[in-house]
């Protein structure tokens, strides 16, 4: 695989890790509300879709090479998701004020 791809698809699982993670906190907010049947059944298609998701996007920039690297930037992304989340909160009055409402 070329270099260039390689850096390509880092950054695009870095990306992605980043969306995963709020994309994360929009499911649960929707499916906080239902029975625990209910939320067990939507975050397994919720997953499956983000799976097929990601794989789709390597397939288009790579073939659908996944290499162990790329999951682990996923996994930075979505931590640094968790950080942003946080600062987001503290120094933006108006992120602050939706978060707070939503988890009441």
């Amino acid at each position: 695989m070329d270099y260039k791809i390689q850096l390509i698809s880092l950054f695009i699982s870095y990306l992605f890790g980043l969306l995963f993670y709020f994309l994360s906190m929009v499911n649960y907010i929707i499916i906080k509300k239902l029975n625990k049947g209910f939320q067990y059944i939507l975050t397994f298609i919720y997953m499956v879709i983000i799976s097929l998701c990601y794989t789709y996007i390597l397939f288009k920039i790579n073939n659908g090479n996944v290499h162990p690297y790329f999951l682990i930037l996923v996994l930075v992304g979505f931590v640094c998701g968790k950080q942003i989340k946080k600062v987001l909160i503290k120094n933006v009055k108006f992120y602050g004020n939706i978060v707070k409402h939503k988890h009441k």
